[in-house]
Order: structure tokens, then sequence, then C-alpha cells
């Protein structure tokens, strides 16, 4: 207890029976306001992307308007004497006005569709993707089923002859699917010599594939079968060079030179499960591919009609507008596209940037018989037309899709069974007395995977002579090598001469990593020197050693390793963290009603607490009751930080952006909504309460409460990082939340802890440095009236104040405290001093600033060690 002091505030006792008068109401009703407009304003924008009717309807009336509003300008001009300027320009034409011959023509006079050069589709606006198709165009192109497929039955056991007019009809469509595309294909031809795969397990290396050949040409169409367990995905990752562990053996050549890293960049992989943000539209995820991965020399305008082709491509023109769709983080299902239109936008981006091998994982599981037709249809048409080479795992296709391939490898047991002209599997297992019978094992695909599945009996009446054991298809397989090296001329030797594959395997396999470094740089110097002297005695173009280094959108040159710059893949990221942020119910408007109603309920609870030393204690617990609900509310974020390393990993694993553009874009798009989140909460219990007043304190206690929020949810994303799995994620974040309440300083009392020891942990808690920040600002150079006298409650804690005093003075101090006196008075630095708080509020903040940094700079390493952890 101390007299005033000079420049000191003196807080009077509030009036009895004024219930509330202290609460801050210029401050805490705007904010409550403020979050529920906000929040109103996202969920709005959420709903109406999710109701289409709505949204025709409100696109009607803007154009409703719009058509009003240029009539009114039109009669305007008229009224002048002017005369309004109808002009329209074709982008195929080259300034050439709309008329009756303006439109382009393949050879033999059948129409193309025209794609109008205007600007980009507006996201939720009025504008439809002009794409003209003509009548003679086939219904493909458009996303509807071909009138000749009508009647074909959707059962995988459709008789040969049926299967036969399906593969017809197909073949029967047009030649073009559009104009003369953007981007040209460099046809790759793809070889693979004696690929192998093990892993060291305690047991001894296990073999998961065992020297398999060969090769894929440009214009082919490939399946990849096998049973279960086959090491079809194991052999998909070493040929898309993304298998990152085991030891891997054999060749891979591209255009009959080395296959190096860079070759990546001339492929695309789809896999089985896409990596779409469900909140954005077709057209948005296209623009977020064409933003990453076409050149960087490509305008805004070259992309977008990049971008029309690929969706007129594959049928989704229709379709520009349609939310992906799916289940957000959270549970809440958006409706969107249908699984086939999900898979044909899969295709669509790994087409976008034209590459010139496509593997594709599965495209057809989790589709219906109609739609995995349709899907394989367009692939068809485009190997056909450009050149592609397309590898596709898939599981027992039916017989439409089957005779859609034009080559088939088929692995048993990490064995190569068979590889080579769809027409040849069942003669080739026929040489080795394994005969077929169409009328009685169906489908040649069916009937082949059966042959090579062991590990189970098999009716001697339905399959005959069939393989049954190991050694029958180990020498099957055995056979099947010794046919292959024989027809193409090809020895072993080949395949272990450098015996090494792209893609590093686990430190000390057979891929060598620094051998593998030196003999792609020699062979990449070879075949560049080979390439340079033939085109400079022939003035034509290099062999095809030079195609497979060469750029594909230009000259031969080293291609840099992303193909658009850091300024334009952080712009990107941002848009698509925004998009997907705002857009999901759960994330910002949720998040923001949640910290709003919580701080409604918290500021009832202590509502209008009065300016008199009987209101220390309440001030105090609400002091570090906002602390600690900064620390726990973050977890109601952890699904959407688990299921944003899902997308980083899936990225990453195709090397499409940098991973400091995404960090950096992910916290400018996160921050300011988890700022605008704790001031709701934090001011509307600081008004409602009415804490401290005056403007510099509102803000220093924002400022703390932001910073405290910030770092707990850092830290929880952090976690959810580096851990294998939520769960993980949740006990680490559980063990840094326990630190925080504990060693805050509220609950234990530093000094009488026996193993002191211990305290000094207190120094890795946020909680402690925001708690003495705060404390500060509430109760710093301020004094409070006691001349009311205090309960026996008020009275022991305000004695806590005093923790050196003897008996005869507490029981002074007590007899004091309880009685009213007109000058006793309360001096708040005392309860400072209690906590052993001694920084000044600019040395907290700077601390918390740095202890946010240093999670940034956690969770950013965290997020590289993920992607090198990730196990392919």
């Amino acid at each position: 207890m101390d007299s005033p002091q000079n420049g000191t505030a003196v807080i009077k006792p509030s009036v009895s029976g004024a219930w509330g008068h202290t609460s801050i109401v210029p401050l805490w009703v705007p904010v409550v306001v403020f979050a529920h407009v906000f929040a109103a304003f996202w969920l709005l924008k959420t709903w109406m992307l999710n109701s289409p009717g709505l949204q025709r309807k409100t696109r009607a009336q803007t154009r409703a308007v719009t058509k009003l509003a240029k009539h009114a300008s039109v009669r305007v001009r008229q009224s002048l004497g002017g005369r309004p300027a109808r002009a329209s320009i074709d982008s195929q034409g080259g300034g050439r006005p709309r008329g009756s011959g303006g439109a382009p023509s393949k050879a033999g006079g059948q129409a193309l569709p025209r794609i109008e050069d205007d600007a980009a589709p507006r996201r939720g606006g009025d504008q439809e993707l002009a794409i003209q198709i003509t009548d003679n165009e086939s219904p493909f192109l458009q996303g509807a089923p071909a009138p000749s497929l009508s009647s074909v039955s959707v059962s995988s056991d459709v008789p040969e002859e049926t299967a036969d007019e399906v593969f017809q009809a197909l073949e029967a469509a047009p030649q073009s699917l559009h104009h003369v595309l953007s981007i040209n294909v460099a046809p790759s031809t793809l070889e693979w010599q004696g690929i192998g795969c093990s892993y060291n397990a305690p047991t001894g290396p296990k073999e998961v594939l065992a020297d398999v050949w060969g090769i894929a040409q440009p214009g082919e169409m490939q399946a990849l079968l096998g049973p279960s367990g086959a090491g079809k995905s194991t052999f998909m990752d070493i040929l898309a060079l993304r298998k990152s562990v085991g030891n891997l053996s054999g060749r891979l050549l591209v255009n009959g030179a080395r296959a190096t890293k860079r070759f990546i960049k001339k492929t695309a992989y789809v896999p089985q499960e896409d990596n779409f943000v469900p909140t954005m539209t077709t057209w948005e995820v296209m623009s977020f591919y064409a933003d990453i991965i076409l050149p960087s020399e490509w305008n805004a305008s070259r992309r977008r009609e990049r971008i029309r082709e690929v969706l007129a491509e594959v049928g989704l023109a229709h379709a520009h507008r349609t939310i992906v769709g799916g289940t957000l983080p959270g549970g809440l299902m958006m409706r969107g596209l249908s699984g086939g239109e999900r898979k044909r936008l899969a295709i669509a981006t790994g087409i976008l940037a034209a590459p010139s091998v496509l593997y594709l994982d599965e495209p057809t599981s989790g589709l219906d018989s109609f739609a995995a037709l349709t899907v394989m249809g367009y692939l068809k048409r485009m190997v056909r037309e450009q050149s592609h080479v397309v590898i596709a795992s898939i599981h027992q296709p039916r017989s439409a899709i089957w005779l859609m391939f034009d080559a088939v490898t088929l692995l048993a047991s990490g064995r190569l069974m068979y590889h080579g002209p769809r027409d040849g599997i069942t003669a080739w297992f026929g040489s080795l007395g394994y005969g077929y019978d169409p009328n009685l094992h169906g489908v040649p695909s069916d009937w082949a995977l059966d042959l090579v599945a062991i590990g189970f009996a098999k009716p001697a009446r339905f399959y005959g002579n069939t393989i049954s054991t190991r050694d029958d298809l180990l020498a099957a397989s055995a056979a099947f090598k010794r046919h292959y090296l024989e027809e193409n001329g090809l020895s072993d030797e080949a395949a272990r001469e450098d015996d090494a594959t792209p893609g590093a395997g686990a430190p000390g396999g057979a891929s060598g990593g620094s051998m593998l470094r030196s003999a792609s740089r020699d062979a990449l110097s070879a075949a560049s020197a080979s390439a340079a002297a033939a085109a400079a005695a022939g003035g034509g173009a290099g062999p095809s050693a030079e195609r497979e280094h060469s750029t594909l959108f230009g000259a031969a040159r080293d291609p840099a390793k992303f193909a658009s710059g850091a300024w334009r893949q952080y712009k990107t990221l941002l848009g698509r963290e925004l998009l997907s942020i705002t857009r999901n119910p759960f994330d910002v408007a949720g998040r923001t009603l949640t910290f709003s109603w919580v701080g409604i309920v918290m500021g009832i609870l202590y509502y209008g607490m009065p300016f008199d030393a009987s209101s220390a204690r309440s001030r105090l617990n609400l002091v570090y009751m906002l602390l600690s609900f900064y620390c726990l509310m973050p977890y109601i974020s952890m699904g959407l930080y688990s299921a944003d390393k899902k997308f980083y990993l899936s990225d990453a694993s195709s090397q499409l952006y940098r991973p400091l553009a995404y960090y950096l874009a992910k916290i400018s798009a996160i921050t300011p909504f988890q700022i605008v989140s704790a001031c709701v909460f934090g001011f509307t219990v600081y008004g409602m309460a009415g804490l401290r007043p005056g403007y510099e304190a509102i803000l220093k206690s924002g400022l703390v409460n932001t910073l405290m929020y910030l770092i707990a949810s850092q830290v929880l994303h952090c976690c959810a990082v580096i851990a294998p799995n939520q769960d993980v994620a949740f006990m680490l974040s559980i063990l840094w939340t326990t630190i925080q309440l504990l060693l805050s300083g509220f609950f234990v009392n530093f000094p009488e802890v026996l193993n002191y020891w211990l305290t000094y942990l207190r120094y890795i808690s946020a909680t402690y440095y925001s708690f003495e920040a705060a404390t500060i600002n509430e109760f710093g150079t301020m004094y409070l009236s006691c001349a009311q006298g205090l309960t026996p409650a008020e009275v022991s804690f305000l004695l806590g104040a005093f923790p050196n005093s003897s008996n005869t003075q507490r029981n002074q101090l007590n007899l004091f405290f309880s009685r009213p006196d007109p000058s006793c008075v309360l001096d708040t630095t005392q309860i400072i001093k209690y906590f052993q708080f001694w920084r000044p509020f600019w040395m907290s903040s700077v601390i918390l600033v740095s202890y946010l940094l240093i999670m940034h700079i956690l969770t950013f390493v965290s997020m590289l060690i993920a992607a090198r952890r990730e196990r392919r």
C-alpha cells in the first residue's frame, strides 16, 4: 500500500449498482458486428458457389442490367447521330471479322471448332468459355456419350464382337479434336533394360522387381498389368523418375540416350487419387497449373488459349465454371465434378505442358464402366493424334478398353511375363503350352491375370494347363526374357553396363548417386556434341539424343529446374491458398464465428469489472485465461494443417514449384485471417470485461494476444508437418501446450519449486513471456482504490503480493484491507513484483516476435524433411 505518485494513474472505485458501466462499448460492439458481417460475407460466397441455380439467376440479372445499359448507350449515340461499331475479331484469322467465310476449315472441308481469343472466364462471372463445336464433331468432345455407344452394355464381360464395334466407333471419330495446337509434342521413345529394385530388410535383401525389359514408342498406349503385389507401382515410379528409395538397377533410355533427371520435365504423372483443391473451379485448377508449369515467356493470353485447347480436348469445356468438389478438411462434402470428369481433369493437367510421356496410375479406378470407357477413349485419341507415349497401370479392363491398348507389359511377383503387342499375348503363352479359349476364358486380359496369379487353387476344368507354382512362374519369365533379347538383338551386358537408373536409391544401393550423376553428365555432353556436329553437317535437326536433352518449348538448351519464376509461383500459390481457405466454411468463416461467440460468452462472465482493488484478482485471472485460450483454440485447425501437408507432398513429388514460394504464399494467405480471429476474440473480451482503458493499453493487449495465437498456430502447423500422422501431431502439440500452461508463472511459484532446475523450462514457454507482457500492460504504473474494503478472499489474494512480510505485518495488512478507509490505495506494481516480472513490455514483445520467426524456420525445415522422407 502506497500513496499515489506524480504521473501515476489512480482509478477511482466504481459506483455501486452501476453494473457494467466499465465495459468499453465502443470497442466490443463494433468488433462483434464486424466478425459476423465478415463471416457472413465468406459464407455467402461459399453458398453461391455451391448453388448453381442461384449463380445462374445472379448472372442472368447481371446480363439483363448490362444489356439495358448497352441499349441505352446505343440509343444515346444514335440520337447524337453516331453509329455503334460492331467488330468481332476471330483469333484464328489474325484480325479477320467473323462472317460466313471466316471460320477456319480442315482439309476436306470439315469445320474445326473455333476458340475465341477473349479474356479468360471470370471466376464466378457471366462469361462463357467461347468454344464452338460443329455437328459433325464427335460427341466425346462435348463430354457426352457418343450415340453409337449408347446401346453398349457396361458389364465387364462384353462379347468380343460388341467390343469390336465400340473400338471401331472410337476409331471412326474425327482425326482432330481442335485447331492447331500452340504446343507440339516432342516425340520420345522410352526404353528400359534390366530394371530392378530391392530393399534392405532385416532378413536380407527383398527383391520387388527383377530384370524388366521393354520399350514404348511415340503414339503408343501401353497397358501395365499384373496381380496385386506384382510391382506395378514400383515399376511406374522408376519409369517416371519418382523412385526415392530402394536399390535400383538397370538402364532407362530416352531416344537412345541415358535418361537424366531433366527428363522428368518432359513427363507427366497422373496419380490414382487427384490432388485438387475441392473449392476451386475447373478453370481455376487449369489456370493454376498453367501459371506453374508453362514457360515463363508465355503471356497470360497464350496460357489461356492453351487452357481452352486442353479443356476442349478432354471434353470439359462445358464444365469450366464447375467446382471440383469433394470432401473438405473437416468433413463437409461439396458437390462438383463427377468421377469421370475429375479423372479427365487430372489428365488435362497432365497434358497441359504437352509431355512426351504420360504415366497414369489406375486411370479407371473408382469410375463406372462407361465413364472408364469415355476416359480411355480420350486417351486413345490423344495418343493417336499427338504422338504421346501413354503408360497406364490398369486393373481388369473391359473388352472395349482392352482393345484400345497397342502394347502390354505383364508383371507377376516382380518378374516380366510378357511385353509386346496386345494381340500377341495369347499366342506367346500358347507357345508355352498355356492355351486360351475365348469362349471359356473371356477377355484376354482377365485370362492373363488369372494365368500368372499363384498362391491359390485353380480348377483344371476351367484353367486347364496353367501356372500354379513359383517355379512355373520363374520358368515362364525366363523364357520370355530370352525370347525378347534374341528378337531385339540385346544382351544382359547392355543392362549391366553402368548399372544404375536415375532417381537415386537408398544409401549403399546399386544406384550409386555420384556415379550416376557423373555418367549422366558424360552422356549429356557426348549426346550434345554429336547432335551439334550432325546439325552442322546436315543442316537439319540433330539426332534423337539431342531432342531428349532439348527443351520442349524452344531450342536445345539446359532447361531450368522450374518452368516459371519464383515471383509468378508465389502469386499463383497465393491465389490458390486464398481460394482454398476463404471458400471453406470451416476455415475463415467458421473460425471467426467461433472466436467471436466464445469471446462473447467469456465477456458476459466478466462483464463490467469494477475499477478498484476488489477486481485485481479477476483481472489477473482474465489476462491468463485469454492467453490460455490462444494456446488451445488452434487445435480446431489441425485437420487443415494435415490436409495442407498432403497437398504439398503430392506437389513436391512432381517438383511443381519452389518450396520457399509455397511456404511464403501459405503464410501470406493465412496470417491476415489469423490476426483477424485473434483480434475479434481479444477485443470482444477486453471491451466487455472492461480491462484497462486507453488506446495504448488496448493496442498493446492486441499485440500480445495476436503474437501468442500466431505462435501457437505455427507450433501446431510444425507438428502436423513433421509428424507421420495426425495422431502423432496431436501428441506433440499437447506436450508443447502443457509446457506453456504449467510454466507460464500463473500456477507455479518458481522460488518454491524443490527441483528448481526444472523452472528453467519457462524460457521456452511463449505463454511465460506473453503473461509477463500482458500483466505489465494491465497493472503497470497504476493504483487501485480499496476505500470500500475487501472480502477475505480478496484480502488473501492481495497478501500474496507481500511475500517477505512477517506474520505481524500480514495481520496488520489484513486488518487494514478488511475495513473501509478512504485513504486505502493499492499499488498494483506489487503484483508485478510478486511474479518476478522485470522485463519491459517492448522486450517481451521482441522475444515473442523472435519466437514466432524461429517457429517459421522450424516449420519450413520440417516441410523439406517431410518431402525428403516421403517414401516412394
